[in-house]
């Protein structure tokens, strides 16, 4: 019961789930006194025909509009900044994100520069962000990220090769809505890697050591969710009820991991997303193969729910054993069970492990990892999936 007690606090945004939920866009422009917003977004997302709701619910509101779509995967800090030129030359009053993690995460840089100045690297790290951001309405087109509910945004560094974490109470959007419809449009390996994404916010959540009661909650409503949801099969992409619960599997780990930390994996998966520029959520399944069987049997009890979860059998009672079937599950997630990920296969080699090490040894995801890390152990770790 101690854990109830303690004093926590929660930030989670306004959010609208269900079909269609987007067509709130301009009623929100309008509630935040909104009269000419931002569009960040990418010219592959803009011309989607569900797009065209969007624009109508502006006009309907009078709310007049500008187009960003200069927005890379993995965002670059150039992203942000041009961004911030346009919003401040157009004289913005708002931010309205469509997109997946990436496009989040650059809007949310947007909106710090747009009111704080500077540049985006000057807010790199812990609550650095001084004025309110403009108002923010997130449209996700993915099921994973959780940027359209939590505090954080992770930007790279293309001069110094490094993906950086800002994470501040002012990065929380205003609004979230969670619509079916934009997701009926992803890449299949879109799909897969940001459920595999959202399952891995919800496992660190609940094994971080800044859990709560109400974000265990969520990480395991979120766990037990995506478990069901994969492996993913082609007949699943136009299946509503698929999508909708994905979106629902990333709301809970999104606000799970956005109050209680992250961890590891994704100390480890920000540094190789950083040298290699690979998807997020193909990272985080590189890392994972050696942060599980490395932070077990700091948080046994959790793990061997996580195991419970993710479908090991309960008749298993070797710890050993449970590891290894998680990260087996891990792959099968993905839909390819005798396939083991190596960075390797993207170019790695020994000559890269200090700059991996010291990037995740940087990294404020590291600060809630239930075991503590070292250089040594780090170099270990990234060792077991080179």
């Amino acid at each position: 019961m101690e854990i109830i007690r303690e004093h926590r606090k929660y930030v989670i945004p306004e959010i609208i789930t269900g079909d269609n939920s987007r067509i709130y866009a301009g009623r929100y422009t309008k509630n935040f006194h909104s009269g000419s917003v931002l569009i960040a977004t990418d010219d592959n997302i803009f011309c989607q025909k569900w797009i065209r709701d969007i624009l109508q619910s502006l006009d309907d509101a009078g709310t007049e509009y500008v187009v960003f779509s200069d927005i890379e995967e993995n965002p670059r800090n150039y992203n942000v900044m041009a961004g911030a030129d346009v919003y401040l030359s157009e004289e913005c009053t708002g931010i309205l994100a469509i997109g997946g993690g990436s496009v989040l995460d650059c809007a949310k840089g947007i909106g710090i520069i747009a009111t704080n100045g500077g540049t985006i690297m000057d807010y790199i790290g812990v609550d650095k962000v001084q004025n309110p951001t403009p108002p923010l309405i997130c449209v996700p087109t993915t099921a994973g990220s959780g940027a359209d509910v939590s505090q954080y945004a992770v930007i790279c560094d293309t001069v110094h090769k490094t993906k950086n974490l800002i994470i501040s109470k002012s990065l929380v959007p205003d609004v979230s809505l969670l619509d079916t419809i934009p997701l009926l449009t992803q890449p299949d390996s879109v799909t897969i890697y940001s459920g595999i994404d959202s399952f891995t916010h919800a496992m660190e959540a609940y094994v971080s050591n800044g859990a709560s009661h109400l974000s265990d909650m969520l990480a395991l409503e979120s766990m037990t969710i995506s478990a069901g949801l994969f492996p993913f099969s082609g007949d699943k992409t136009d299946d509503y009820d698929f999508r909708f619960q994905s979106l629902m599997a990333s709301m809970y780990s999104g606000i799970a991991f956005s109050n209680a930390g992250v961890g590891l994996i994704h100390a480890m998966s920000h540094a190789i997303g950083a040298v290699f520029d690979l998807p997020h959520g193909l990272a985080s399944c590189i890392a994972m193969q050696s942060v599980i069987p490395y932070n077990y049997s700091s948080s046994k009890r959790k793990y061997r729910k996580i195991a419970g979860i993710m479908g090991v059998s309960p008749h298993i009672s070797d710890d050993e054993q449970i590891i290894a079937a998680m990260v087996e599950k891990i792959t099968e997630m993905r839909g390819r069970p005798d396939d083991r990920l190596t960075l390797s296969e993207y170019g790695a080699s020994v000559d890269n492990i200090p700059y991996l090490v010291a990037h995740a040894a940087s990294d404020p995801c590291i600060a809630t990892n239930p075991r503590i890390t070292d250089a040594d152990d780090l170099t270990h770790l990234f060792e077991g999936v080179l």
